[in-house]
This record gives structure tokens, sequence and C-alpha cells, in this order.
């Protein structure tokens, strides 16, 4: 009996312990039931954009996920850059009040440009002492950078296809001159005696505007809208350049587009980069890759960049007012 004992104590008392034995090597049924319900449910999940979420925890990647409230505020550089380019606007457009005042007299217009240079420059000294301001617009140029760079992208077609219009023989000068008549509310462009008074800021400013909401709604009609005025201004901005410029020179051309336009361009960009990007945020939303259409964080990095936008855009107003004609006038005495 011992012997016996002894053979039964060397054994495994359980089959499931012997080698070889199906129940060893088969996982628990219900562990594997459980595993691909948390899978399945994980995957329908939609992805959150880490913009969107406030106080979401630092990544990898500099100034995409601070949200509103930043936990840590922008680096160096990004505070550097900023402050570099409000600045910049600030001074252009302190020097743009003093070039009216002292070449026009008109004490209004430079009122108003000196204040927009200060509403620039307090943004440059708000950036520096409250670092998440220039957070908030470094995120918002972040998320809609590459669909600035595609409106900008459309407007270079366009201008392509107004020059090559040009080359085929079509100018678009009359069509150009009706939209100014009807700007002007007239059938006939004002006289020299009226053009001081009507062709002011807020001449641009009123007429320019609506374009730069319009590229911006545009996406409700599925980015058509935004598209259309992205083309069709570059492609009268190539004709009339490729027109005019056979006939008082490419320089001139030059001298009355460049000095307003580097400022004005960019802020319809912008704008339609913002059309764009909620037309793809409806996109995603419709497929389910994003859990919310609208957030906080994104309304106010929007806001945010929009209304800088729109500051470039009033500073490219005064410029095209009142100094365009001045360095067009000085460097070719036109």
């Amino acid at each position: 009996m011992n012997g016996n004992r002894d053979e039964r104590d060397g054994q495994p008392t359980r089959a499931s312990e012997q080698d070889g034995s199906p129940d060893a090597e088969r996982p628990d049924s219900d562990s594997l039931d459980r595993g691909r319900d948390r899978d399945e449910s994980s995957a329908g999940q939609p992805t959150v954009d880490p913009r969107d979420t406030e106080g979401a925890p630092s990544s990898p990647e500099p100034h995409t996920d601070r949200g509103i409230g930043p936990s840590e505020p922008p680096d160096s550089g990004t505070i550097r850059n900023w402050t570099g380019l409000t600045v910049a606007l600030a001074i252009i457009t302190f020097a743009t009040a003093a070039t009216i005042l002292a070449a026009y007299d008109a004490a209004t217009a430079a009122a108003g440009a000196a204040v927009l240079g200060a509403g620039l420059g307090a943004i440059a000294l708000a950036g520096r002492a409250k670092p998440s301001v220039f957070g908030v617009l470094d995120d918002a140029w972040a998320e809609h950078r590459l669909y600035t760079w595609f409106s900008a992208g459309l407007f270079v077609f366009g201008a392509a296809v107004g020059a090559a219009l040009y080359a085929a023989g079509i100018d678009l000068t009359e069509l150009f001159l009706e939209m100014v008549m009807e700007e002007f509310g007239g059938d006939e462009l004002p006289g020299d005696g009226e053009a001081s008074f009507d062709l002011s800021a807020t001449f641009f400013i009123v007429n320019n505007t609506p374009p730069f909401l319009a590229a911006i709604a545009g996406a409700l009609t599925l980015g058509f809208v935004t598209f259309l005025i992205m083309v069709f201004n570059g492609v009268l901005v190539g004709n009339l350049v490729a027109v005019t410029g056979t006939e008082v020179g490419v320089g001139v051309i030059i001298a009355l587009i460049v000095p307003h336009g580097i400022f004005e361009l960019p802020a319809l960009f912008i704008a339609a980069g913002v059309g764009f990007r909620f037309l793809h945020r409806v996109g995603q939303r419709i497929a389910g890759s994003r859990s919310a259409l609208f957030t906080k964080a994104y309304l106010v990095r929007t806001t945010a960049l929009v209304g800088f936008a729109w500051l470039i855009l009033v500073l490219a107003a005064f410029v095209e007012a009142y100094i365009t004609f001045l360095i067009a006038d000085a460097l070719f005495a036109i």
C-alpha cells in the first residue's frame, strides 16, 4: 500500500495538470469573450482631437493639445515668432498712420490707423505677459495651416488660368471695371474730386469684409463658395496683371498690388482655410471619426485666428487707400 501511495504521489492529482492535456492549453472562454467585447467597443469609438481637449496632457508634438487653458506655456520660439509678427504689424500700422497724416493731412484716417496699431501692439504685450494668448493663436494656425496653403494654391491656380485666358485673347478688364462701378453704386467711375473721399480705408474695409466672411461661410455650401472666391479672384488678378503689365510694365503692376496685397491676400487665405477646415470637421463628424463638431477650445482658437486675420485685412485697407499709390508714384512717377 505504501508503494502504491508513493506512485500516486508522484502523479498529478488533476487531469488538467497533465502534460499535453487539452484543458491545460485551452484559455478560459469567458476571458476570450470579454477581450473581444473590449476590442469591439473600443474600435467603434470616434477619435478626439487633442486640441479640442481642455487641459490635455502634453504630447511629443508641441502646440497641438493645449486647448483653452494650457497647462504649459508655449515654448520660447513660439513666443518669439508671434511677438515679432505682432510687433512688426504694429510698427507698419503706426508708420502708415504717420504717412497718412503727413501726406494727406487726414487726421481721422490717421487716428484710425493709430488705433489699429495700438490694438496690434496690445496683442503683442498681452502675449508676452500671458503666453497662453500666443498659445491659442499658434494652436489655431497649426490646425488651419494646411487648409490656408490649399486656399493659396487655389488662388495661384486661378491666376495661372487668368494669364492663360489673356494669352488666348480674353480680356477681363471690362468685367473688373463693371464690378468696380457696382461697388461705387453708379454707372461711371467717380471723378478726381470724389476719388479721395470714396477710396478711403472705410471703403476697402466695407468691400473686402463680405468676401472675407463669405470665404468662411462657404463651408455651408460644401466649400463651393469658398472654392469659387479663391479661384475667381485668382483668375481676375492674373488676367489684369497680364493685360496691364503688357501696357505699363510689370514693375508698375507689382508696385500697385504688392504693398497691400501682402496683407490682404494672406487674410483672405486664412478665412478660406477656416472654411475648408470646418468642412473637413463636418466630414469627420459624419464619418464618425470625430466625437464632436464644435468644442469650446475649437471655437476659441478659431475665433482668435479669424479676428487676427481681419485686423490684417483692415491694415491692408489703410495701405491700399493711402500708401500703395504713394509707393508706385515714388518708384515709377505714375
